[in-house]
């Protein structure tokens, strides 16, 4: 649907944005503010959120917001807390008295080590932070909402192309993300009969405050198997999202290799660019074994050399001692 951008109309209108205090979610209730459309800003820290609620007010460029006059507020909440879900959408619904036009679940966190050295904290992290902010703030929405009049509301639930392919060093983030996209499917499925429409997005790596901290404990086998390709501004990626969303895509990846390894994992998920998917899926579904076999090798390099040199260290140490 490249040639049309009328599926995605945000003027007038109203946008939860789930995650909004950094990242690509206050980028995209940025984009959201400029566009006229009035959003609610949701994390669980109140001084991020009031910081930036305040940044968009301020430096916002409504040029092209035909003339509206949208607002820009915030809730402090841990949407991974189901109780704590359920009367955000309370005060949403009979304190606020709107009913969210867009819903953008956003908050993501990964963590990336090997599996041997995360904690139990870690991995609980991962399914709180990535899974249950999504589907606490989407089943407690739907519940919410359920018996009032039947209105056109948009789904973004965002995953990550790690969905597609995971691969050591994203045990504790992979998984969470692969399953909001299976649950991105179930939600088109069900939620159609109630006006929804449901998107899912599958980002490559963007710049923002979460990258710069996942960096710090990336394992060096997980940055040699994702290469030198540079993350993306976060504004950039946001752009694009809504660009695709306004051309009607329901799945949507942010950078071609991410497109490509979405082909790998066609699923019963939207296609974007079906035709060639089809033909990419076909050939890399007979080289993935040849894939894996590279990877595998590098791997098993990787933990001959760690293994290694903790062995010249307990040597040396011995020595030492000695």
């Amino acid at each position: 649907m490249w040639w049309s951008k009328s599926h995605f109309k945000p003027a007038g209108k109203f946008a939860l944005v789930v995650g909004g205090s950094q990242g690509i979610g206050a980028d995209i209730a940025f984009r959201l503010y400029e566009k006229g459309c009035s959003v609610l800003l949701v994390a669980r820290t109140k001084a991020k959120l009031e910081k930036q609620a305040e940044n968009i007010i301020k430096n916002a460029d409504k040029s092209s917001d035909h003339g509206l006059k949208p607002t820009c507020n915030y809730l402090a909440c841990d949407v991974s807390d189901y109780e704590a879900t359920a009367e955000l959408w309370r005060t949403i619904i009979e304190d606020k008295g709107v009913d969210p036009d867009f819903i953008f679940c956003c908050a993501g966190s990964s963590v990336p080590k090997l599996f041997s050295e995360l904690s139990g904290q870690e991995l609980a992290q991962g399914m709180k932070v990535n899974y249950y902010s999504a589907v606490n703030v989407v089943h407690c929405g739907h519940k919410a909402t359920i018996n009032k009049e039947k209105k056109h509301r948009h789904i973004v639930l965002f995953s990550s192309t790690v969905a597609s392919y995971p691969f050591i060093g994203y045990g504790q983030y992979a998984p969470t993300k692969a399953a909001i996209s299976s649950l991105s499917i179930i939600l088109r499925q069900e939620l159609a009969h109630y006006g929804y429409r449901v998107s899912c997005v599958f980002p490559g790596s963007f710049a923002s405050e979460g990258y710069e901290e996942e960096e710090k404990t990336k394992p060096k086998i997980t940055k040699e198997i994702e290469g030198a390709s540079p993350a993306i501004p976060s504004i950039e990626c946001c752009d694009y999202v809504l660009d695709q969303l306004a051309k009607g895509y329901d799945a949507v990846y942010t950078d071609f290799i991410g497109w490509l390894l979405g082909c790998m994992a066609l699923s019963v998920q939207p296609r974007t660019w079906s035709f060639f998917q089809v033909i990419v899926a076909f050939f890399l579904s007979a080289f993935a074994p040849l894939l894996n076999f590279f990877i595998n090798r590098d791997v098993k390099k990787f933990f001959k050399e760690r293994d290694a040199n903790k062995q010249r260290t307990t040597e040396s140490d011995q020595q030492s001692n000695e």
